[in-house]
């Protein structure tokens, strides 16, 4: 078995190929493929779309750090028997995405947040390239545990203070990251 791709964000979300080779090939329908990911303090099960009797697909799941783990392709038939069919390594890495949603969390809150930090329209990136990165900025922000108390609106949004600072909705638009949402 080959995964395509090799690697994903650890929030995951990636759709992942498995090209079975010709002796992993089953023609019986009622098999059902599972990708078991194992790395040192995760494991995550995933069920796969067939695609054709070479090709299955799944969705990737989200991981806890950055790490190489061990894929192993499972087949279950029916009456329960469980056979593992082949092996592959994959590896969960840190990406852009998450990089920024950690920035933005810890911003957030504080007056000078942004203080030095590098506008999206001063790197001139292009408008598809922008998109894509909104859109795994909001996966990366979903996948980060917040703290206790945090909101898109800030920390305390009871306080009355006079003085001004981040929010969590503050600092994307000043960064203008379009438009994420959590």
């Amino acid at each position: 078995m080959k995964l395509n791709p090799q690697q994903a964000p650890l929030y995951g979300e990636c759709v992942l190929t498995v090209q079975l080779n010709d002796e992993e090939c089953v023609e019986d329908e009622e098999v059902e493929f599972y990708l078991l990911f194992a790395g040192t303090t995760r494991r995550h099960l995933t069920t796969t779309l067939r695609v054709s009797h070479v090709t299955l697909q799944a969705v990737c799941p989200a991981h806890n750090r950055g790490e190489t783990v061990q894929v192993t392709l499972c087949q279950a038939r029916p009456g329960g028997l469980v056979d593992t069919v082949g092996e592959d390594r994959f590896q969960f890495v840190q990406d852009l995405a998450l990089d920024m949603a950690q920035f933005l969390l810890s911003a957030s809150g504080q007056r000078d947040g942004l203080e030095g930090a590098l506008l999206l329209d001063e790197c001139q990136i292009p408008l598809q390239e922008c998109e894509r990165l909104d859109e795994t900025l909001a996966l990366a922000l979903r996948h980060i545990p917040l703290p206790p108390g945090w909101s898109v609106l800030g920390t305390d949004i009871n306080t009355h203070s006079s003085t001004c600072s981040n929010t969590g909705t503050h600092t994307p638009t000043q960064m203008h990251t379009l438009q994420y949402i959590l």
